[in-house]
């Protein structure tokens, strides 16, 4: 969290274990529209609350590991979209897309001084885990 520069992370595959954590501190955390990011894989989930790897998906629905669900909670700044098939199908678009998805956010950060990173950074970790409670529709 006290690295005093921009520290940009994009997830484009799979961003799992403590790795996961090394992301969760960046300036700007982006994920590729078909990318999972959680600090523990589905299966593993799965074997610990269910004894059973096979209970994997049930785990990945309700740890909500997508790109749109984590966006969705606030823990991904941005989805960058990928080509119609998937990133692997035209990787020259997809290049495209994430330079100017990078370059947005080397804006957004650029002209923050350092205890200002560091501040937000500070601030994005501990808002993590909070909610909002809300009364019961009458």
């Amino acid at each position: 969290l006290s690295v005093r520069a921009p520290f940009i992370a994009t997830v484009i595959g799979e961003g799992m274990s403590g790795g996961a954590i090394a992301i969760a501190a960046a300036s700007r955390v982006y994920m590729l529209e078909h990318a999972i990011y959680s600090v523990i894989s589905p299966e593993g989930c799965a074997s610990i609350l269910w004894k059973s790897a096979e209970k994997a998906p049930e785990a990945a629905e309700t740890m909500g590991i997508t790109a749109t669900r984590l966006k969705a909670l606030g823990l991904v700044d941005r989805v960058v979209n990928e080509p119609l098939g998937g990133a692997h199908r035209d990787h020259r678009a997809m290049a495209q897309a994430l330079k100017k998805a990078l370059q947005d956010a080397l804006r957004q950060v650029s002209d923050l001084s350092p205890a200002e990173l560091v501040e937000q950074r500070f601030e994005r970790v501990l808002a993590y885990g909070k909610y909002k409670e809300q009364q019961p529709a009458r």
